[in-house]
């Protein structure tokens, strides 16, 4: 399975959304991209319980 370590799962850009992806909201996702992937930030699988825990 590919994931946001192996570029297998990551954002869109094109001409409907590049006026609104702003230097500061690419440094988010990207920041947010590499906690997940450190494990900084823990991504629940819905797939393991059918469920989305709410925190």
């Amino acid at each position: 399975m590919l994931g946001l370590a192996n570029g297998g799962i990551d954002y869109a850009l094109d001409e409907n959304n590049a006026k609104i992806f702003t230097p500061e909201i690419k440094a988010a996702v990207d920041a947010a991209k590499a906690d997940i992937i450190a494990g900084k930030i823990k991504v629940h699988d819905y797939m393991s319980d059918n469920s989305c825990p709410v925190e």
